[in-house]
């Protein structure tokens, strides 16, 4: 039987897609540093090129890369997305923990199938007493009035609790920068608290500035929640934990009351809103910085290790516990290094070409992370070995970080007549050429970055951080065959 086969060229982009039996071919034509990459067939119709690596996903995806027509391009070939397997991974990026089943106890499964049964039928009681609140205070009108009120209470809530599904995709990332998502919850608490009031000056827009402010309000709420045990967690030191929480959410609440019935003061003596809100607003955020300041995690996340390592590298000692949460980056742009740190990084994202993955591999051949920088996107990739376990995670981001520090001209403390000053002597003379001086950073990382590591663990783990149960949030992408 003949195989279909249809192909079209897109000049506007400089690309073809070839679909053949059912799965997809793309190639893609850019400059350099890629000259092509193609995605489809395991089986090449003209010949099967050189495996250069393989490597899979969490959802069990495999990637092979193969060579080009040259070393400088890479030949990239997958299955087509199936709609279930589309379907799947959205599943699992908003309703399964990462890691399941394996990351969670049997019974989660039966708990969580009554769990939504149980708010399935709660959500349909709610319009019901909505509209019998709505109406006992003579906001909504008799027959369809009382619904349409009822329902735009509802659509309100609704889009609150949308919010909440939308922002379970970063569950994970809650547990490792708890601290940044719950400072970035409290401000959009008020921002939603902020459109709450614009909807007394504009009645007509009350709908969407109301389901706005809704969702808002849940992403906060979804925020706090979650990082909620995390923190109590930190102050159980008896077993606990149950304990502190109550006594935590009765002082909470207690607060609450009292805030409350203080509005209700400011509210009779008829002070002006705007102003009256923004000073309330001010002392909110100033105390909710206050409170995550106060809170000290005694494990490393990617925020708390950029300032321990570059503290490290600047002093030749790390910060304790203590220091390290005091000035712990907590927003994007007072981490020098956000963002440029690529944990668990897939081979095209880190690697231009064959010869540009083979170069980096060789360097760490002894490693289980592989580590390389690209100068057009000012990143340094870690990518991940099969057997690569949490503490790799750790020495991976400690290399990076190292590399950036010295790519940006920065000076490291190190013993004068030692082995690794001279080296580190000579890469700063190697690093006056532009052109040159990324590949002589990552040969000096590459042979004293696991000594320089070393030193640093044994310091940090003295001044009482755990050192074991690192929170940097890797990627799930490993190289299973290189």
């Amino acid at each position: 039987m003949m195989r279909a086969k249809a192909s079209f060229l897109d000049r506007k982009n400089g690309t073809e897609d070839n679909v053949t039996g059912g799965r997809r071919r793309k190639e893609i034509r850019v400059r350099r540093p890629f000259l092509s990459v193609s995605i489809g067939l395991l089986q090449e119709e003209d010949g099967e090129k050189r495996v250069v690596c393989v490597e899979t996903s969490r959802d069990g995806s495999k990637r092979v890369y193969r060579e080009g027509r040259s070393r400088d391009s890479f030949v990239i070939e997958e299955d087509e997305m199936t709609h279930k397997r589309r379907l799947d991974n959205v599943i699992a990026d908003y309703l399964l923990p990462q890691g399941y089943p394996e990351s969670v106890a049997p019974q989660y499964q039966k708990y969580m199938m009554w769990r939504g049964i149980q708010y399935f039928f709660g959500g349909a009681l709610s319009v019901l007493t909505t509209r019998s609140l709505l109406k006992s205070l003579g906001v909504a009108n008799k027959n369809s009035g009382e619904a349409a009120a009822a329902i735009n209470w509802v659509v309100k809530d609704g889009a609150g609790r949308m919010g909440r599904f939308l922002f379970a995709r970063w569950g994970r990332s809650l547990d490792c920068e708890l601290k940044q998502f719950r400072l970035a919850g409290d401000i959009l608490m008020e921002t939603g608290a902020s459109l709450e009031l614009v909807t007394a000056l504009s009645p007509k827009l009350f709908l969407p500035l109301a389901c706005t402010a809704n969702l808002a309000k849940n992403l906060a709420a979804v925020a706090a929640s979650s990082t909620r045990a995390p923190i109590y967690r930190t102050f159980a030191k008896a077993n606990n934990m149950a304990d502190v929480t109550a006594k935590g959410e009765s002082v909470a609440n207690l607060a609450d009351v009292f805030g409350t019935a203080f509005g209700i003061i400011l509210a009779k003596a008829k002070f002006p809103t705007v102003p009256t809100f923004l000073s309330l607003s001010v002392g909110y955020l100033i105390a909710s910085r206050k409170e995550v300041d106060s809170v000290e995690l005694p494990y490393f996340n990617r925020a708390r290790l950029s300032y321990a390592t570059r503290k490290f590298f600047e002093t030749g000692t790390p910060p304790g516990i203590e220091d390290g949460n005091t000035n712990e980056p907590l927003l994007p742009w007072s981490d020098p290094s956000y963002s440029r740190v690529v944990l668990g990084a897939t081979v095209k994202e880190a690697c231009e070409s064959p010869r540009c993955l083979e170069k980096a591999s060789l360097k760490f051949s002894k490693t289980d992370y592989i580590l390389n920088y690209r100068s057009d996107t000012k990143k340094a990739y870690v990518m991940l070995r099969k057997k690569a376990t949490s503490e790799t995670s750790f020495r991976g981001t400690f290399a990076a970080q190292l590399f950036l520090h010295i790519l940006k001209g920065g000076d490291l403390h190190l013993p004068q007549r030692s082995r690794v000053r001279k080296d580190f002597t000579e890469t700063r003379k190697q690093m006056r050429c532009k052109e040159t001086a990324p590949d002589a950073i990552m040969s000096f990382v590459s042979k004293h970055g696991d000594d320089i590591f070393k030193t640093f663990e044994t310091q940090v783990t003295q001044l009482g951080w755990k050192t074991k149960m690192t929170m940097l949030n890797t990627k799930d992408t490993r190289i299973v065959q290189l």
